[in-house]
C-alpha cells in the first residue's frame, strides 16, 4: 500500500509537466512529418540497428544516450521513458553546474523513473558526486516504486551518507544490492530483505557497532556476499550465518585503506556458519577465524595474508575446515602457514589445482604431500634474494601427486635465475606422469637471456618421457626483486 501511495503523489508532481512537453511537441512534430523522407535506396549502406526490435536496443542502451537519441525520430520519443535498466550519473553535467543544479537533478530523475511506459525496473544505478543524501533518499524510493530488483550506488569519493530510505531495507523486489564508497552509514532496526541474493559493499564503513549486525540479520537467505575494503568498527565478534550462501568474499585491499579508519579489523573474530558455500576468498589480515562447520560443498579458495601470520593457529581452523576444496590459491603468507605446520595440516584429497605465489618456493615440495590427488600446479615466484641459498629438497618419500597425478605445470613468471632452474629440475626428476610444463620466459623471444634460459631447461634430465615443454615470452614481463 505505501508503494502505490508514494508512486501516486510523485507521478502527480511530474505528469503535469510531461503533458505540457507533449503538447509544445506536437506542433513540431507535424511539421516534420511534413518533410520528404529520403529513400532508402539512397543510403550506401542498410541501417541494420534500426531493424532490431526496440527491446533489443533498449536492454543495452545507457540511460544519457536515451534522452539525446530520443530527440532523433518520432520512433525514439519515447525512448528514455521505456528502458528496462537506468542509469543516472551527475558527473555528466558537473562542468555546467549551476546554484540550483540538485533539485534540478532530482526532478531529472524522478521523471525518468516515474513517468515511464514500462512499469518494473530491472537494473538501477546511481553514481553521485555532491548531491544530498536526501535527494539520493527521494531518487531511491522513486526506483523502489517501480519494482526494482537491482540497486548499485556508487559514492565517489567515500561520501558520508546519513541515512537511506527506510524502503531500501524492506523492499521484498530486490534481489542485488550494491553499495560502493558508502560512509557513516545508519541502518534501520527494520531490516527485511526476504528476496535478496546478493550484497556487494565495497569501501564501505556503517555507523554504529550493530548497524553490519543488523544488515546481515535482515538478509538470511543471501547466495552471495562480498565485502571488500570495509571497516568492521568496533565490532569483536562479526558472524556471517547464511545458510544459502555460495560466495563468500572477503577483501581488506593492499592494507592502506585501513589507516583511513582504523585497524580494528585485524582484531575482528570472524565467525562462518555457511554449509553451502561453494567460492571463499579471503584478503586481509590475520583474523581470528571459527568455522562452525566443515566446507564440504568448496570448489574454490582463495587465501592471502596481508601481513605476516605471526600465530598460525588463528587461522589454522580455516585450513583445516576446507580440506575438501578442489581448486586453492596461495599466497605467501598462506603458504608459509601450511609450510610450518605440515604435521597438523589436513589432506586435500579432492584438492586437483594449486595455484601459489610466493617469494620462496622452498615450501612448495612439503605442501606437495599433503595434496596426494593434485592434477596441476600454476607458480607465481615474484622475487628471489641473491645471497640466500636456496636449495629444493624432495622429501625421503616422495609425494604421490608426483608419481601418480600431476600432469600440468605453469610458471607465470620466470626469470631464469639459479634458484627457479633447480626448481625446475627437482620437479623434472620426480614427475613420472608429467604431460606438459610452460614457463612464461622474460624478455623477446631471440634475446640472450632468453635464449640461454630456454636451452637450459630443455636439457635438462626428465623422469617423464612424453611430456613437453612449452616456452612463451614477453618483453613486457618484469621481474622484481
Amino acid at each position: 500500500m505505501w508503494e502505490e501511495n508514494l508512486r501516486a503523489q510523485l507521478r502527480s508532481r511530474y505528469a503535469a509537466r510531461r503533458r505540457r512537453r507533449q503538447d509544445s511537441g506536437s506542433s513540431k512534430a507535424s511539421k516534420r512529418a511534413r518533410k520528404t523522407p529520403i529513400p532508402a535506396d539512397d543510403y550506401a549502406d542498410p541501417d541494420r540497428i534500426s531493424s532490431l526490435p526496440d527491446t533489443v536496443l533498449r536492454s543495452f542502451l545507457d540511460t544519457k544516450y536515451a534522452v539525446v537519441t530520443s530527440v532523433l525520430s518520432t520512433r525514439w520519443k519515447d525512448l528514455c521513458i521505456s528502458l528496462p535498466n537506468i542509469v543516472l550519473d551527475d558527473s555528466l553535467t558537473f562542468k555546467k553546474r549551476k546554484k540550483n543544479f540538485e533539485k534540478a537533478f532530482e526532478k531529472f530523475a524522478c521523471r525518468q523513473i516515474l513517468l515511464r511506459n514500462v512499469h518494473n525496473i530491472n537494473r538501477f544505478r546511481l553514481k553521485s558526486n555532491f548531491i544530498e543524501d536526501s535527494t539520493i533518499g527521494d531518487i531511491v524510493c522513486a526506483a523502489i516504486c517501480c519494482k526494482v530488483k537491482e540497486i548499485d550506488i556508487w559514492m565517489r569519493d567515500s561520501t558520508t551518507v546519513g541515512i537511506l530510505p527506510l524502503e531500501l531495507f524492506i523492499c521484498n523486489s530486490l534481489v542485488v544490492l550494491k553499495l560502493r564508497a558508502v560512509v557513516g552509514l545508519f541502518v534501520w532496526e527494520s531490516v527485511s530483505l526476504r528476496n535478496l541474493k546478493v550484497l556487494h559493499l565495497t569501501d564501505f564503513m556503517l555507523d554504529g557497532d550493530r548497524s553490519m549486525s543488523r544488515l546481515f540479520r535482515g538478509c538470511k537467505f543471501l547466495e552471495e556476499l562480498c565485502l571488500s575494503r570495509c571497516s568492521f568498527g568496533n565490532n569483536k565478534v562479526l558472524n556471517l550465518s547464511f545458510p544459502l550462501l555460495r560466495k563468500l568474499s572477503i577483501d581488506y585491499g593492499d592494507g592502506n585503506f585501513m589507516d583511513f579508519f582504523d585497524d580494528s579489523n585485524s582484531k575482528c573474530k570472524l565467525i562462518i556458519d555457511t554449509p553451502n558455500l561453494e567460492f571463499f576468498e579471503y584478503h586481509g589480515h590475520e583474523n581470528e577465524f571459527h568455522l562452525v562447520n566443515n566446507l564440504n560443498s568448496l570448489v574454490r579458495g582463495k587465501i592471502s595474508f596481508i601481513t605476516k601470520v605471526k600465530n598460525w593457529e588463528n587461522v589454522s581452523e580455516l585450513f583445516n575446515k576446507m580440506h575438501g576444496v578442489k581448486s586453492l590459491y596461495l599466497s605467501d603468507g598462506a603458504l608459509e602457514v601450511m609450510y610450518s605446520n605440515c604435521s597438523s595440516m589436513p589432506v586435500f584429497e579432492t584438492l586437483t589445482f594449486l595455484e601459489i605465489s610466493s617469494f620462496d618456493l622452498r615450501m612448495l615440495p612439503n605442501v606437495l604431500e599433503i595434496a596426494p590427488r593434485l592434477e596441476e600446479l600454476v607458480i607465481h615466484k615474484h622475487g628471489y634474494d641473491d645471497e640466500a641459498e636456496i636449495v629444493y629438497t624432495i622429501p625421503e618419500t616422495v609425494p604421490m601427486c608426483l608419481t601418480e597425478h600431476l600432469r600440468n605445470i605453469e610458471f607465470k613468471q620466470f626469470i631464469g635465475s639459479e634458484h627457479d632452474l633447480e626448481l625446475v629440475k627437482c620437479l623434472l626428476l620426480n614427475g613420472k606422469v608429467l604431460k606438459r610444463m610452460k614457463i612464461a620466459v622474460m624478455g623477446r623471444p631471440n634475446s640472450d637471456l632468453s635464449t640461454s634460459t630456454s636451452k637450459k631447461i630443455s636439457m635438462l634430465p626428465r623422469c617423464s618421457e612424453t611430456m613437453e615443454i612449452v616456452f612463451e615470452y614477453d618483453r613486457n614481463l618484469e621481474f622484481s626483486k
